[in-house]
């Protein structure tokens, strides 16, 4: 009588298991579902812009994205199934290290905004002091003075992709900008008078063509 017993359960353990696997296959996410959400994932990170710090990571999840669809096709839906998985995850990830990324690039542009900030300030102060006794000196002040009208458009220009928060275009042009600064101040300290005949007196000269301070034009990024 126990041996019956024996095998009677054994046949309803068995039975128990494969309805217990086919209500978990049917629970699961079919292919088809599985592509839309790897679609929406990857379609809601390139809308917040991730293309910019996950270029080649997004790549990659396209490319995987495409074999799982050729799956599909072919009817291969266990193929698909695991690259969609794979895909998922990727992107799951992606849209954390994506924020992570982006922080740091706002802070990074933030520092190097206060720093070019300081630096075109300390330009204007400087100029004040120019000789400007001679032809030359003026025409050097002109220079300096256009110079500096170029840096101020050029930080507008920067604050505007901030607020676009467009903070990898920033990084990229910072270097240039950062660059011909800091050789105006390189100029500035070297600038000594050359004798040269006076400016005549019905030209107009003194500190009130000086352009106002930098903060007048361009709002300080660490202000917002």
């Amino acid at each position: 009588m126990r041996p019956v017993l024996t095998r009677i359960a054994g046949r309803f353990m068995s039975t128990a298991a494969v309805l217990v696997s086919l209500f978990v296959a049917g629970c699961a996410d079919s292919p088809t579902e599985q592509l839309s959400r790897a679609e929406n994932l990857l379609a809601d990170l390139t809308r917040r812009g991730a293309e910019a710090y996950l270029k080649y990571e997004l790549a990659g999840a396209r490319q995987k994205l495409e074999e799982a669809r050729q799956f599909i096709r072919k009817h291969r839906f266990e193929a698909a199934s695991q690259y969609l998985n794979v895909v998922c995850n990727t992107l799951d990830s992606c849209s954390v290290v994506f924020l992570q990324r982006r922080q740091a690039a706002e802070q990074q542009c933030e520092q190097r905004m206060d720093e070019l900030f300081s630096n075109i300030e300390t330009m204007r102060v400087k100029m004040s002091g120019l000789p400007r006794q001679s032809y030359i000196d003026q025409n050097r002040y002109d220079i300096y003075t256009h110079r500096l009208r170029r840096y101020r458009e050029e930080m507008d220009l920067l604050q505007k992709l901030v607020v676009q928060q467009d903070f990898n275009a920033v990084l990229q042009r910072c270097p240039r900008l950062e660059f011909l600064v800091k050789q105006s101040l390189t100029g500035l300290v070297e600038v000594t008078t050359i004798p040269e005949r006076p400016i005549p007196a019905n030209v107009t000269t003194g500190p009130e063509a000086l352009p106002p301070p930098i903060a007048a034009s361009v709002s300080h990024p660490g202000s917002r």
